[in-house]
């Protein structure tokens, strides 16, 4: 498959060469809280095909955005994670997916693929410099339909999110499907009277970093 370029001597021209590419900047998004099996990016990006995701990958490692791990333990697996400068990429990707927030007023959410991570890993960069006011410091987990782990880090520093359970025990604990998420998430102050969203623990911080994507 051709790759498209602009031809440019310039530095823009040639970081669009790669990160314009469909689902470029979307599997950089996908590998911010941690390293993913091709399975996982697959599963996660409803659309893609396996051989555009394999070129992305080729694409984004020639880049050096983003490099292979080979774990032989418990079980042989080939994983992809950021490299330094592909969280520089992500920060930049924050950053635009600010500004294309506002484009999302009105969307009808039954016409586009949704997901509460994106939500989290939102929420998460609003708050990766400072805590929003009532916000206490601590990990937060969510599970999500029963399977999705992840796991919100809150420090003085800000916030950050990553794959998988805490390591240490969590001030709160979310179980939700999505669509209770999404419910809680549009009513953060009501998100304790959402039906099938539990939080054991600290309720105030739960609605704090929900309120936060507002």
């Amino acid at each position: 498959m051709a790759r498209r370029s602009y031809n440019q001597l310039c530095g823009l021209a040639a970081a669009l060469d790669v990160t314009s590419q469909r689902w470029a900047m979307l599997i950089v998004r996908d590998l911010v809280p941690g390293p993913r099996r091709f399975t996982d990016l697959f599963e996660g990006l409803p659309g893609v095909s396996t051989d555009i995701l394999a070129q992305r990958l080729r694409e984004l490692d020639d880049a050096g955005a983003i490099r292979k791990i080979e774990l032989r333990d418990p079980a042989p697996v080939t994983l992809y994670e950021l490299t330094e400068r592909g969280r520089e990429l992500a920060t930049i990707g924050a950053q635009l997916a600010r500004w294309g927030m506002p484009l999302l007023q009105g969307a009808d959410r039954g016409q586009l693929h949704s997901n509460p991570r994106w939500a989290l890993q939102s929420i998460a960069s609003r708050c990766a410099s400072s805590l929003p006011e009532g916000v206490a410091e601590g990990y937060v987990e969510f599970v999500i339909d029963g399977s999705t782990d992840l796991s919100l880090a809150l420090t003085p520093a800000g916030a950050s999110i990553r794959y998988g359970r805490a390591d240490e025990a969590p001030i709160a604990r979310v179980e939700c499907t999505s669509d209770a998420f999404f419910a809680a998430l549009a009513r953060p102050g009501s998100a304790a009277d959402t039906p099938d969203f539990e939080v054991d623990g600290d309720l105030t911080t739960v609605q704090a970093l929900l309120g936060a994507l507002r």
